[in-house]
């Protein structure tokens, strides 16, 4: 979760190094003349005075304490009501004392006569432990507690709890380790329950939540567009966006991933706050402070796109809290049909949407009202990041200014158009009849649209389905066509007549939301629908092009019928052909024809115009699996190949296995026939990378398979704790598929490093490794902190769990010696680099 700025610090000595000090880092204080303004507590009217926010907009205080304390995220329900979370036991003291208290609650603040101000408070939910996430929904809530997912019952509406129930484990990290776990419940226009920071999905049906594989990007609070797009960000990253569905995460991995995925929208790092602020983390590294002002971003969470209306000019733009800089970030995108790309809308003036003079403002969530007004979840306390990073640095400044207390503090402060007066009457979504709910989602207030939307398909009142077609899905608005066709979805109503009209749309938007509908239709063999799918083969917008690369997959998973296979693949190597595919598109393109159906595409017949750069990474993408079959099909594709067709396919091959030398093995295959052909070729590039091959191959018989295979009861044992370990401390950056997160943490699927000579992956645990590092191709310039407080046995258990996870097949790592390697290397300070973990 937070990453963010003023840390938790020991009561001991300042002198005494701190959890998040860097071995070798030099800390060099403030200058002793340095004059930092105090920070003292300041009431709602003071706090409120010291608030600057650009001209247009006006602000007021929705709700403060007592009503509210130490909120962390909030969500409005249908009736109007805002459902806040209260992580009352987050950093009570520099020790993070009585973290693990069941001291968290969920309240329902209620602004009973409409005037812009919550008038009174109701627990829904208290003895909680550290809760970070909460989702109303017909009957009860959903609230993220560590280390469950639970649904909480409310059968009686009476907004208290009556009952929990476990929905879905794997949220240990949020009790270690707070600002890296699951969190944000955000209920997309696919009908499937969003998390940031965790790549589970849960589907919703009318019987249960299925839970379901994503990409799951993002660290603490998720969003979406009118497009259903999801939008997160890391602490150091403004905003990232899923331009595809993250569903589509899962199916990619084996072919080396979309880009599309976890896309960085916003380059720049810079932000202007507007008070002094060294007291941030890491102040004390060149270039993060300007004149001691905050200059580069390192708190960055909780984005939110606006599309309630009621704010001119801002429909569309996203919305960004940095608490380290006490600022909220206003970005306006560009090219959403193609490549995503943000800026600050206050670039030119250095400013920022809204800023504070007062250190203890910090705005860690947003959301829009059923009003079009703008909620800033405001913490308000001196100490947000967790005690798992502090510097001694920052400990300085927290005791100098006395920011450690008070805590159990809390606003949230109501931003909207200038003059726009009182929150108008807002209608009772939950006790709405079906015409009501339509008529929201085609207003004005894609909040409220979202809500209108989630409500009619929890009802599943299929005689909504006609009110839908004839009131929504001829609107001018792209925005409420796109809701429409979410309805008939979530109702069981989508048909085919549906679609054939949608995927004939003019809006790209549109146009790409109905083609993630249309897989099973054309699976089905849907005349009409194939010919406008093969119409859309030509040159158009990309995020049009990577949607229907990605349905023609879904279509070749649900054909029972060859004819339908076949006609998938035809058109994807139509795609590849096309002038305008790039490597985002052929990207997608391998991810919907999987390592089988791209052998078919690099088959003569059907590569007659790729380039040998295109199919050399075909190939590699083809390979990425190591699926036996496929090794197989390729090496024979090149063996029947001309020397100048056979390299592409070798390099290709070679590109999907550890960069560096192969060992022994590296390499399972059925038969070396073809390889061994290749070995012999005339042609020197092709004998030498065949040569190269060949000496790493081991056949997959059947002593191969049981050594493999081969661990004994006490490795096995270690293995599965090392799973638990790995969930608890690893798998909020490096994910539980160890896919790892674009910015924040390499892949451990088939990376060299895991795969390597353990002794290497035993000193990064232990004295953690500093970038540039790379990783399967991609070099990281981040530094990956040394787990020496763990002990042998449990970083023994998560390196063998690692070495054997995601279909590795590695030794396992014994606890004597991971403590042989902690007694060789105990007198080292600094973490490792690329360079020396090489040479050793």
């Amino acid at each position: 979760m937070f990453r963010w700025l003023i840390v938790s610090m020991s009561l001991v000595a300042a002198a005494v190094a701190q959890q998040g000090d860097r071995n070798g880092e030099q800390q060099t204080p403030l200058p002793a003349d340095l004059v930092v303004p105090p920070a003292p507590v300041l009431d709602v009217t003071a706090a409120q005075a010291t608030l600057r926010l650009q001209p247009g907009f006006e602000l007021a205080p929705f709700a403060a304490e007592p009503l509210v304390a130490d909120p962390v995220a909030a969500t409005f329900d249908g009736g109007g009501r805002l459902w806040v979370v209260e992580m009352r036991g987050y950093m009570n003291d520099l020790e993070a004392r009585g973290e693990r208290e069941p001291t968290g609650r969920v309240v329902v603040l209620h602004d009973d006569n409409r005037d812009g101000r919550a008038d009174r408070s109701t627990v829904f939910a208290d003895r909680l432990v550290l809760p970070r996430a909460v989702l109303p929904l017909r009957g009860g809530a959903l609230v993220v507690a560590p280390p469950q997912l639970w649904w909480l019952a409310d059968a009686d509406g009476d907004l208290q709890a009556e009952s929990r129930t476990e929905v879905l484990g794997g949220f240990e990290a949020g009790l270690d380790n707070p600002e890296h776990s699951g969190n944000g419940l955000l209920w997309g226009l696919d009908h499937r329950i969003h998390l940031a920071n965790d790549p589970r999905l849960l589907r919703w049906t009318p019987t249960g939540f299925v839970v379901e594989k994503g990409a799951g990007g993002g660290q603490w609070g998720i969003t979406q567009d009118d497009r259903g797009r999801c939008y997160f960000n890391y602490n150091e990253d403004w905003l990232r966006c899923d331009l595809v569905p993250g569903r589509y995460g899962p199916r990619a991995a084996v072919t080396g991933g979309l880009p599309q995925l976890n896309w960085r929208v916003v380059e720049d790092r810079g932000v202007w706050p507007i008070r002094m602020t060294p007291g941030v983390n890491r102040g004390y590294q060149p270039g993060r402070l300007r004149d001691w002002f905050l200059a580069i971003h390192t708190a960055v969470c909780a984005p939110h796109v606006y599309r309630g209306g009621a704010m001119p000019g801002a429909d569309g733009d996203v919305f960004v809290c940095e608490p380290a800089g006490n600022l909220v970030r206003r970005i306006r995108t560009t090219t959403a049909d193609a490549e995503l790309r943000g800026a600050n809308v206050y670039q030119a003036e250095r400013a920022e949407f809204l800023a504070s003079t007062d250190e203890r403002f910090r705005p860690v969530n947003l959301l829009t009202g059923p009003d079009g007004a703008l909620y800033v979840v405001d913490m308000y306390r001196g100490v947000i990041q967790h005690k798992n990073f502090v510097t001694t640095f920052l400990r300085r400044q927290i005791e100098a200014r006395g920011l450690a207390q008070p805590t159990g503090l809390g606003r949230i402060w109501r931003v909207t158009a200038a003059g726009a007066g009182p929150a108008p009457e807002a209608v009772d979504l939950g006790a709405a009849p079906v015409a009501a709910l339509v008529a929201t989602m085609a207003g004005e207030n894609g909040a409220q649209r979202d809500l209108a939307l989630r409500e009619l398909v929890q009802r599943q009142d299929q005689a909504a389905a006609t009110l839908v077609r004839t009131e929504l899905a001829g609107d001018p608005r792209p925005a409420v066509r796109i809701v429409a066709l979410a309805a008939l979805d979530g109702l069981g109503a989508l048909s085919a007549t549906d679609l054939r009209a949608a995927v004939r749309d003019a809006d790209p938007g549109v146009l790409a939301f109905a083609l993630q509908r249309c897989g099973p239709w054309l699976a089905r063999g849907d005349s009409h629908l194939w010919l406008a799918v093969e119409r859309l083969t030509s040159a158009g917008p990309p995020a049009v092009a990577w949607q229907l690369a990605l349905t023609l997959g879904d279509a070749l998973d649900a054909a029972a019928h060859e004819r339908w296979r076949g006609r998938c693949l035809t058109v994807l190597a139509t795609m590849l052909r096309a002038d305008h595919c790039d490597a985002a598109l052929r990207a997608a393109i391998a991810a919907a024809a999987g390592p089988a159906g791209l052998v078919e595409l690099l088959r003569p017949g059907a590569r007659p115009a790729l380039a040998p750069a295109v199919q050399r990474d075909l190939a590699q993408r083809a390979c990425r699996g190591k699926e036996r079959t496929v090794l197989t099909a390729v090496l024979e594709l090149a063996a029947a190949a001309s020397a100048t067709e056979a390299l592409p396919l070798l390099q290709g091959l070679r590109d999907a296995l550890p960069r560096g030398a192969l060992r022994s093995g590296a390499l399972t295959l059925a038969t070396t026939t073809a390889l061994a052909t290749l070995a012999r070729s005339e042609a020197a590039p092709v004998r030498t990378l065949a040569t190269e091959l060949l000496a790493a191959v081991a056949v997959d018989g059947p002593a191969a398979v049981a050594e493999v295979a081969a661990l004994d009861a006490e490795q096995q044992q270690r293995v599965r704790h090392g799973e638990q370990v790995f969930a608890r401390a690893c798998a909020a950056c490096h994910q539980l598929d160890g896919s790892g997160m674009p910015g924040l943490a390499p892949p451990l699927r088939d990376s060299e490093w895991v795969l390597g000579p353990p002794e290497r992956l035993m000193r990064i645990v232990l004295h953690g490794v500093r970038g540039p590092i790379e990783v399967a191709g991609t070099t990281w310039n981040l530094e990956m902190p040394g787990q020496r407080h763990l002990g042998d046995d449990e970083l023994a258990a998560v390196l063998s769990y690692v070495r054997r996870a995601f279909g590795h097949r590695e030794s396992p790592v014994a606890p004597a010696e991971l403590a042989g390697s902690r007694a060789a290397c105990g007198q080292r300070t600094e973490p490792w680099t690329a360079a020396e973990l090489l040479t050793k």
